[in-house]
């Protein structure tokens, strides 16, 4: 029995030019392949000196029975054959069963031709089924001869050309054949050393091991000798116990080859525990590579339609990530399904060929594999080291497990970074979400010097959008809102999606000594967030409210910043002001709201909301038109609540749409009692952007008017021209069917919008209501006066009636007379009354006070705008 060892070339290791060298260094200078050689001649002397000292024919008469010189070859190539394989280190050593041959040459052959047949019968078997290089063969074949010379010697000292008789005879050739194991002990270890001349006393130790069956072996076949030397007819039967030893060996071998597959398997495993990502696969594929004994293991990952993403490959103890492309496409070629597939330069396939030089290999096994969550990979291991060049069948199945668990690995870790980024990130829009936002911020404010602002961004008359259009639509709408933030912010700006229509901007390393240019930026983001978008083929404006909080002047912790700045933000909302920027004075007002808030619900329910009534008077006759339903709440706590106050917090709950049914309800019953009274007062009731897209609305409105048992003509219902800009064929269509009801339409706050200026004439409207905004300024400010002179001449082309609103003095008075106004309505005639109070008011007014007004000589033309003057009297 003996060890054939498998060489491979390592580079020499040496001190730089110039420095010292001891012997062994001198040594080492030289190429391992003639290091090789000069150790295979030296055993060959060796061997040779051995057989001078040894009778050429040692076989005598007195031997019972000769053994075919052709049978021993054949048995020694059958031992080389079936040898078990011991890898130490990055050499391949096999333990074959050869002792039992050489047992039998010992004694029935020639020390010469016992050399020749251990030779003859190893080195074809080392050629072509282990394919070994020729220094190896050069090597191997040296140390048979030797092995078997020095086994002959030992005999022929001992026992000359006696056959074994007693017991102790026996002990001789089996020494013989230990001490052929003891010199393959030391001389693979030192083989070893020529190639790689980092001297280890582990491999004496390794290679020791590999012996301890030699001893079992060797015993069981001197014990079969004896037997078949003492009685010949038994001969046969003593073959039974070697061939036993044959397979215990062989299956010891087995064993203790699986039970080394899953201690590397737990290796693999455990050395890929503490690694994550890119990580996990470096360490993965260099434990391959020891494992597996190969030059070289990669990963190639691919995408969709098997399209290459990237290539990790592990040669030479070096990374690379080379072109995957054609790698990729041939290996789709090659594989064979999910099974692990060897490719070798002996495929005849040119693809094959092609993959290996690509590759710089010789030999593969690859295998597919789950790289991630959702992507396959391939996963290969090139050029196997030691004696053996081939993978079996049981390396297959060890590289399928190692490939599994790098898979799952891989995946695990893949999976958890997508659950990580999903726990940081806003699905829809790919921002950072609040999470994330407020870990950046948190560590923002505690670097020393750091100074900068946030910003909460939220869209007014967003559900809108989503209602009419849909929430697909809505989605396209705030990833377009998304992309306008991006755009605007620096590398140093954090933009993130809090859900729903809310944003925050972080604004870092901003100069407190520039405090304007901040305002810039934020004035800047608010007509950027503001500016017209199309979708859906529509052009329209969604408004926005920013609140603006700065640190460290204003706050310097993370929960405080956000608050604050979404105390400024409602605030803007609330009174509709675009941009806040934080004061203190806005928290005291923050429990009002949040209790304001809370209670919105319960007064619905409740209906503690009631509705005041502020007339509209014709300019021509001073006789009332109509009237304008007015919501007005009184909290139980704190008393009377101003509209600009609550009605956000109801529109913000998604209550408005209830309140605007409430208060047509009351409007309804008020014109029934109008009615009663003998007045003829249309009631306007105003309706919100949401209502209009409510589908139904038109039926709730036919409802309330039946139930109140009055004429849609006592009925009107008013509208800002912003309420056109979500969706304005929704809007067109719900006003005819409004209009064929029988009631009629106004726009109202007519100049603050733009989109309805563009359709106006398309709207089935019939009054036309001027913001008090430009009223308020008619007589001050040529701009106001231009735009309300334009908007009467507009309504007038149009054959609308225009209403002017907010109307506190004469002079203003006059002057609408003088521009065509047709109505007004102000408090220079009444403010907001309840029912009953209005309608002891309509029962006392007296049209002839207006008309006085308008003809008395009072206004101060001196005093008027330059477009006043020129009207004359």
């Amino acid at each position: 029995m003996s060890t054939a060892s498998g060489l491979t070339v390592a580079d020499t290791f040496g001190p730089p030019d110039g420095a010292p060298r001891p012997f062994a260094r001198q040594i080492a200078r030289v190429r391992p392949q003639t290091r090789v050689v000069i150790y295979a001649a030296f055993l060959v002397v060796v061997g040779g000196g051995l057989l001078l000292g040894t009778p050429l024919a040692t076989v005598t008469p007195e031997r019972t029975w000769s053994l075919p010189f052709l049978a021993l070859v054949a048995a020694f190539g059958i031992a080389e054959a079936t040898a078990l394989h011991v890898e130490i280190r990055k050499e391949s050593h096999s333990l074959s069963l050869s002792g039992i041959p050489l047992m039998f040459g010992l004694l029935y052959v020639s020390p010469v031709a016992l050399g020749l047949a251990y030779v003859l019968g190893t080195v074809p078997t080392l050629l072509w089924i282990r394919k070994s290089g020729p220094i190896k063969v050069l090597w191997n074949a040296a140390l048979f001869f030797c092995e078997a010379s020095l086994a002959a010697f030992i005999v022929h000292h001992f026992l000359g050309t006696d056959m074994p008789a007693t017991a102790t005879e026996w002990l001789v050739p089996l020494c013989a054949v230990l001490a052929a194991e003891l010199l393959s002990l030391f001389a693979v270890p030192l083989v070893i050393m020529a190639v790689d001349v980092k001297f280890r006393l582990l491999l004496f130790r390794d290679v020791g091991k590999s012996q301890a069956l030699a001893l079992l072996a060797g015993t069981f076949t001197v014990t079969a000798l004896a037997a078949s030397v003492s009685s010949p007819n038994i001969a046969l039967f003593a073959l039974v116990p070697l061939v036993g030893v044959g397979v215990l060996l062989k299956t010891s071998g087995n064993i203790a080859r699986h039970y080394k597959d899953l201690q590397q398997l737990h290796i693999f495993t455990r050395a890929l525990t503490d690694e994550r990502g890119s990580s996990a696969l470096d360490v993965g594929l260099a434990e391959l590579v020891q494992i597996m004994r190969t030059r070289s293991a990669g990963l190639l990952v691919l995408g969709d339609d098997n399209r290459p993403m990237t290539l990790r490959l592990l040669a030479d103890d070096e990374f690379s990530q080379p072109d995957p492309q054609l790698i990729a496409s041939l290996m789709a070629d090659l594989l064979d399904g999910d099974m692990v597939t060897e490719i070798s330069v002996a495929d005849a396939r040119p693809e094959a060929r092609m993959l290996l030089r690509h590759l710089d290999c010789s030999k593969i096994v690859a295998v597919r594999v789950l790289a991630e969550v959702d992507h396959i990979g391939v996963l290969f291991v090139g050029d196997r080291l030691g004696m053996r060049r081939d993978f079996n069948a049981d390396e297959h199945r060890l590289f399928g497990s190692l490939a599994n668990t790098l898979s799952a690995r891989l995946a695990n870790d893949h999976l958890l970074d997508r659950l990580e980024t999903q726990a940081r990130s806003d699905a829809l829009t790919g921002l950072p979400n609040r999470l994330s936002f407020e870990m950046t911020l948190a560590e923002s404010i505690t670097q020393p010097g750091a100074t900068g602002a946030v910003v909460m961004v939220d869209l007014d008359r967003f559900k809108e959008v989503n209602d009419s259009l849909g929430h697909e639509t809505g989605d396209r709408l705030l990833c377009e809102v998304a992309d306008r933030l991006r755009s605007m912010a620096r590398p140093t700006d954090v933009v993130a999606r809090f859900g729903g229509d809310e944003f925050a901007i972080l604004l870092r390393n901003i100069d407190s000594d520039s405090p304007g240019d901040l305002t810039q930026r934020v004035a800047a983001l608010h007509r950027l967030i503001t500016s017209k978008v199309e979708l859906e083929g529509l052009t329209f404006e969604v408004g926005a409210s920013l609140g603006v909080v700065q640190w460290p002047q204003q706050a310097s912790d993370c929960g405080v910043l956000l608050h604050r700045a979404d105390t400024a933000m409602y605030e803007a909302k609330r009174n509709q002001l675009g941009v806040v920027w934080y004061a203190p004075e806005l928290d005291a007002d923050a429990p009002r709201r949040l209790e304001l808030y809370m209670s919105v619900s319960a007064a619905l329910e409740a209906e503690e909301f009631c509705v005041h009534f502020q007339p509209k008077v014709s300019l021509g006759d001073g006789r009332i038109t109509g009237a304008e339903a007015l919501v007005r709440w009184t909290h139980p706590a704190h008393g009377p609540v101003s509209p600009m106050e609550f009605l956000p917090l109801i529109e913000q709950a998604g209550l408005i749409s209830r309140l605007s049914r409430l208060v047509f309800k009351r409007a309804a019953e008020a014109a029934r009692l109008f009615e009663e009274a003998g007045l003829d007062i249309p009631i306007a009731v105003n309706l919100t952007p949401r209502d209009l897209l409510d589908r139904t609305l038109v039926t709730d409105i036919a409802d309330i008017l039946d139930t109140a048992g009055v004429a849609p003509e006592r009925m009107q219902v008013e509208l800002t021209e912003d309420a056109m800009v979500v969706d304005f064929e929704t809007c067109i269509s719900a006003l005819k069917r409004i209009g064929e009801l029988g009631l009629q339409v106004a726009i109202d706050d007519f100049g603050t919008g733009y989109s309805s200026l563009q359709h106006l004439h398309r709207l089935p409207v019939d009054h036309l209501k001027i913001d008090r905004s430009f009223v308020s300024r008619l007589t001050t400010d040529d701009s106001a006066f231009a735009i309300v002179r334009a908007s009467i001449n507009l309504a007038a082309d149009l054959e609308l009636t225009t209403i002017a609103e907010g109307i506190e003095d004469v002079q203003t008075l006059r002057a609408l007379a003088r521009l065509g106004c047709r109505e007004m309505q102000g408090y220079l005639v009444s403010r907001p009354q309840p029912i009953h109070e209005f309608m002891r008011w309509a029962h006392e007014w007296e049209p002839e006070w207006l008309v006085l007004r308008l003809i008395e000589d009072t206004f101060a033309v001196d005093d008027a705008p330059a477009g006043i003057t020129n009207l004359g009297n």
